[in-house]
């Protein structure tokens, strides 16, 4: 299984449960765990109190952070599982940023996106807004507290977009209506199959 794929990236929306698959997924598999680490970043904070002023900020802060991280993470041997996909920046910036800022923005990005290896395998875990929310609410965070329904709409729909037209790795999109166990156990039986470059509904 580990032969099929070195790198498997999890992701999803905000509140979606993609740390908890993947502890869960590199447990099973011995692999290493590679979590992005959101909290550290001085400029979330202030991005949910005024989003406007601090959009480009907080995106060119998680593109820095998270080429970084996965860049060191590739050099070593072993099989990788991030709950995260680094594509993830170019999502986020098409949703909080428009106009100068987002051009500005996505010509870094393609000069950074030419360093990196993609993915080998891509799980989406696509929840409703409503379950997102009862999430986010659940586990307590306090700056996640005011995200709006239509934010989390946004993202979705972003994400949607990006995969829709993916053809470098292949895709699978799974609605997330396991439980944690159940889930980690799709997905494990999932991994013993080889899948095209591309998106692929899963059932």
């Amino acid at each position: 299984m580990s032969m099929l794929y070195r790198h498997i990236a999890i992701e999803g929306n905000i509140g979606a449960g993609k740390t908890t698959l993947g502890k869960l997924l590199s447990d099973r598999l011995g692999a290493r765990f590679l979590p992005e680490h959101f909290e550290d970043n001085s400029f979330l904070l202030p991005f949910y109190e005024d989003p406007k002023r601090y959009g480009l900020t907080v995106e060119l802060s998680f593109l820095e952070e998270r080429f970084r991280q996965v860049q060191e993470a590739s050099k070593k041997e072993g099989m990788l599982v991030s709950d995260y996909l680094w594509e993830k920046s170019l999502v986020f910036a098409r949703v909080n940023l428009s106009g100068e800022e987002l051009r500005l923005f996505e010509r870094i990005y393609n000069v950074m996106a030419e360093q990196l290896p993609v993915p080998d395998l891509v799980i989406y875990l696509h929840r409703h807004s409503d379950r997102l929310l009862g999430q986010i609410t659940r586990r307590g965070r306090d700056f996640e507290r005011k995200i709006p329904v239509e934010y989390l709409a946004k993202v979705s729909a972003g994400y949607r977009d990006f995969f829709a037209s993916e053809k470098r790795m292949p895709v699978l999109w799974l609605n997330n209506d396991y439980g944690p166990e159940a889930l980690a156990q799709e997905v494990f039986n999932l991994l013993g199959k080889q899948f095209e470059k591309g998106l692929h509904h899963i059932p």
